[in-house]
């Protein structure tokens, strides 16, 4: 049985292509993408969303966009990659092919509500974006929270260092979480059942020559492949993890995972804005990820890019 799912995210490279592997996957069915104003501008990511639809000839999944600010805005130059990807060579083809979805996109709010109410079963949220979207869904709407069978979120940094580098900040938080830290206080507190996937596993994972070269091989067959070697390019050369894919995968094959209940509370003011920590006292127990089959999570990545 295929588990509905709605995926937050905020148009980088590694959200587009878990959007990719969840949409692909026969374990999930993707009801609803929507697009947060993270790490992207989020017109540029909700075409190239688009155009990745277009390319591979996908269907059944509603695109959505939230214009909403965060509070912590991602660094410009990180942001900017959303035209890059937008006007990659490869969607040039796309001329001959009608546009997945034209027109004007529905509010990411409005589309997750649609789907809440809508859904005759549970479904499971994944957000590889700040929590700015989702956390005002449930603010608006308490009584949906029973329409969510869990929630899978790429962010925050339990027992390592951040990756936040901003003035007046002690590095100690993810970027996601420092995006909008109340945003993901609140959603923490409202009760959601949650899986945490933090940096402390992401960092075990980086993006390999390797795993890079065994998608290059396999791209020239399958169009997925290629469309995400493609993705991966703009990448090569910087370390980069598989922070959103990694998430997606928790969704499409969470055996894949050991998972640890931790009291995690998040901190929203000083120089540690956005920080997670494991408490004793307050907070609230979820389930973290701690340990990783990392060798089959990449044969996972690599056997749903081969399906189409």
């Amino acid at each position: 049985m295929t588990r509905p799912v709605i995926h937050d995210n905020d148009g980088h490279v590694d959200d587009l292509l878990s959007a990719l592997l969840l949409w692909l996957s026969p374990e999930v069915e993707l009801q609803a993408i929507t697009v947060t104003e993270g790490d992207c501008y989020v017109q540029q990511a909700f075409e190239a969303l688009q155009k990745m639809a277009t390319f591979l000839d996908l269907e059944g999944t509603e695109i959505a966009l939230s214009e909403d600010p965060v509070v912590n805005p991602f660094p410009e130059n990180w942001r900017r990659e959303s035209y890059i990807i937008n006007e990659l060579p490869i969607f040039s083809e796309n001329a001959l092919k009608k546009t997945y979805q034209p027109g004007r996109p529905r509010k990411s709010q409005a589309l997750i509500i649609d789907c809440l109410n809508h859904s005759r079963q549970p479904i499971t949220l994944v957000t590889t974006g700040p929590l700015t979207n989702i956390a005002s869904v449930f603010e608006e709407r308490p009584d949906l929270k029973e329409k969510v069978a869990e929630c899978v979120i790429m962010g925050g940094a339990i027992g390592v260092p951040g990756n936040v580098e901003a003035p007046d900040h002690d590095g100690a938080a993810e970027w996601n979480i420092y995006a909008d830290p109340l945003a993901a206080k609140k959603f923490l507190e409202s009760g959601i059942p949650i899986k945490l996937i933090p940096l402390d596993i992401t960092n075990q994972v980086p993006i390999t020559k390797e795993f890079l070269l065994k998608l290059d091989t396999q791209a020239e067959k399958f169009r997925a492949s290629l469309l995400a070697a493609k993705i991966y390019s703009l990448v090569k050369g910087f370390n980069y993890y598989f922070w959103d894919t990694l998430t997606a995968a928790a969704v499409i094959s969470p055996d894949l995972f050991t998972f640890k209940e931790m009291r995690v509370d998040i901190s929203t003011s000083g120089r540690s804005q956005g920080k997670t920590s494991s408490t004793f006292f307050g907070g609230r127990k979820i389930k973290v990820a701690t340990l990783l089959q990392k060798e089959a999570f990449e044969e996972l990545i690599l056997e749903v890019f081969r399906i189409k």
